[in-house]
């Protein structure tokens, strides 16, 4: 994977969730996919869609954890946002709308992954550790 320019050789991730543990979770199993991957992160957190979006502008992670439902502005419009503006960003959903065709869309629309909550370490680890290791070229297709 090519580093964004200008990042100093450091990965990093946006993770938008209203729920405070939620984003200290995946912000724990973010770095523990990084560590295994010989990768430093530089994690920032927002709890609605509106300041999502003013971190990803201001920053361009690499990765964006997110939630589909945020105040402001929506998980899938971050996404249509994000792909957009840099076809190399991965997005993966971490969301309550978990019925398979909200995953449909999901993915439908860009998303790397689509993780239904609750979800398992192991899956978020796997997808994070695909997005760090080779991008948008890791996506599955769409079933």
């Amino acid at each position: 994977m090519v580093e964004h320019p200008g990042n100093g050789g450091v990965t990093r991730v946006l993770i938008a969730d209203p729920d405070a543990a939620a984003r200290a979770h995946a912000t724990a199993v973010c770095q523990a996919a990084a560590d295994e991957l010989g990768r430093s992160l530089v994690v920032d957190e927002a709890s609605d869609g509106t300041s999502a979006l003013a971190i990803w502008s201001e920053h361009r992670p690499r990765l964006v954890i997110a939630e589909v439902v945020l105040e402001g502005v929506s998980g899938l419009s971050l996404l249509r946002r994000i792909e957009a503006d840099d076809r190399e960003a991965c997005v993966v959903f971490v969301t309550t709308m978990s019925r398979e065709a909200d995953r449909y869309w999901g993915l439908r629309q860009g998303a790397l992954a689509y993780l239904g909550k609750p979800y398992t370490d192991a899956a978020l680890r796997q997808a994070v550790r695909l997005a760090l290791a080779e991008g948008r070229k890791g996506r599955p297709p769409l079933r």
